[in-house]
Order: C-alpha cells, then sequence, then structure tokens
C-alpha cells in the first residue's frame, strides 16, 4: 500500500510541474492584447496554475497518507482496509471509460456537420443520460447549460469562433 502511495505522490509532483510549466509558456503567447483584451495566452495561464494548485494539494494529500504513523496502533484492524487499486480494476468503470471515449470521438466527429456548439451539447446529454443514468429533462438541461458557458466564455468573452459546421451554429466568423 505503502508503494502504491508513493507512486501516486510521484505522478502528483510530475502534474505540478507540467502545469506550472504550462502556465509558463502561457506568457509566450500574450496573456492580454492590445487594449486590455484577454489573449491568446490566458487561458494556459489559469487553466496551468489552477491545475497545479490542485495538483499540490493532492500531493500533500497523498504525501500526509503516505506518511508512517507517529504512534503505533493500539489495537489491530479488524476489517482490512480496500485498496483504491482495487475500483480501477472493476470491469464496469473500465467500460463506462471506453463508453465515454467511443461517445468523444462521435462528438468530434459531428463537429464538421452540426458544429462545435452542438456536438458538444450532445455529448455532455449522452453522458448525462447514458452514463450517469440521470432523467431526460435533467441531462437535458445539463446539456444546455454546458454549451451556454462553452459559448459565453468563448463566443462573448474571449472572442474565439468557434467551428459552425454545416449548420452554421458556434460564432465562426
Amino acid at each position: 500500500m505503502r508503494q502504491l502511495l508513493r507512486g501516486e505522490a510521484v505522478v502528483w509532483a510530475v502534474l505540478v510541474c507540467l502545469a506550472t510549466a504550462m502556465a509558463a509558456v502561457s506568457f509566450g503567447y500574450g496573456i492580454t492584447k492590445d487594449g486590455g483584451q484577454v489573449g491568446p495566452g490566458f487561458l494556459p495561464l489559469v487553466s496551468g496554475v489552477a491545475l497545479a494548485v490542485l495538483s499540490a494539494a493532492c500531493l500533500l494529500q497523498s504525501v500526509r497518507r503516505a506518511a508512517p504513523a507517529t504512534e503505533p496502533a493500539t489495537e489491530p484492524a479488524t476489517e482490512p482496509a480496500t485498496e483504491p487499486a482495487a475500483e480501477a480494476d472493476d470491469p464496469r468503470r473500465v467500460r463506462t471509460l471506453w463508453t465515454v471515449f467511443a461517445m468523444l470521438l462521435v462528438a468530434l466527429l459531428l463537429v464538421p456537420l452540426t458544429g462545435f456548439l452542438v456536438a458538444f451539447g450532445l455529448l455532455v446529454f449522452a453522458v448525462s443520460a447514458f452514463v450517469e443514468k440521470q432523467r431526460v429533462v435533467p441531462a437535458a438541461g445539463v446539456a444546455v447549460a454546458a454549451t451556454l458557458v462553452i459559448y459565453a466564455v468563448f463566443v462573448l468573452f474571449l472572442a474565439v469562433p468557434l467551428p459552425g459546421g454545416l449548420l452554421g451554429v458556434g460564432g465562426d466568423g
């Protein structure tokens, strides 16, 4: 178990380094444009910093779990602890992962036809309804809300045109 936690800590440490490098490289793209507009490096900076902070928190948690206890336990545990790795070997979780990957591939193939926003909305709906087993109306609500957020952030705020596909939906300029 301790070896598994050490490996987990190494993964989080590598992720902290990669996220920090991503944030540092973003300055080369320009964080802002003339007139104070958001530049192409803004999103990599924000996501790199956020990922570095979250990864550092996970690293700290992993190191704390791996640290030996200062006092030995007075009573032995009656139930063995479940291994986190056992969850990853669950065939249902693996099948779910492959299902989501297949849905993502279908969504990517739909972009030239439907446009990014429609394909993204359909992907979110499919994952919510079929993978997460949400009812149709709440799944549709989540899909619409997520699509509107993506539209607001990329098209309205960042002024990034999204592929409109044959339907012409999405802010292609």
